[in-house]
């Protein structure tokens, strides 16, 4: 007997969601992570029947890579608008989770690098190192093939390591917590 759609999504959403979760929260902050993840597994919810069950992980970063993605783009607009009308934008005290992880100095330049690659350059990076993820996997999640997907990889971790490379500036600013009046965090 064939599940029906309730029960698929249930078995999806039991075996995925904490992966999606995690994925999501080291990329933004916890609240925003959790959104992230209910708009991800509420895609599924509308393209169920066009998911293959062998293949939903991959399927699922492919989408929260596509919010996170959006996400990020209207924050920086919105900050952007901000400072155009001339008001002050507080940022708050929610830094970016690729900050908070990684502490040491020498881990810091690497994501200072990092920041600096495209957007899918970072993303494919992220895959292979922080999802573990082979490079079938890889390709599913960014839609290529997996020899394209060994081919981004690849060419991402040159440019990556060209950015890190001594002679770079890194920003002055590297602390992965926010200093506050008299400069103790």
């Amino acid at each position: 007997m064939d599940p029906t759609a309730d029960e698929r999504f249930t078995r999806l959403f039991e075996l995925h969601y904490l992966a999606v979760l995690a994925y999501c929260a080291r990329r933004v902050n916890r609240s925003e992570a959790e959104d992230l993840s209910s708009e991800v597994f509420a895609v599924l919810w509308r393209k169920l029947d066009s998911v293959d069950p062998e293949s939903a992980l991959p399927w699922l970063y492919r989408v929260a890579f596509g919010l996170v993605r959006n996400r990020r783009r209207s924050a920086r607009r919105a900050i952007a608008l901000t400072r155009r009308i001339g008001r002050n934008h507080a940022e708050g005290n929610d830094r970016e989770p690729d900050v908070v992880i990684v502490r040491t100095e020498e881990n810091e330049a690497i994501l200072d690098a990092l920041s600096r690659l495209r957007d899918t350059d970072q993303e494919v990076l992220r895959l292979a190192i922080w999802e573990e993820m082979p490079a079938r996997d890889i390709g599913l999640a960014v839609g290529c093939s997996t020899s394209a997907a060994e081919q981004r990889l690849h060419r991402a971790k040159k440019r990556l390591a060209s950015e890190f490379s001594p002679s770079t500036p890194r920003r002055s600013n590297t602390s992965p917590w926010p200093v506050k009046e008299g400069g103790r965090p």
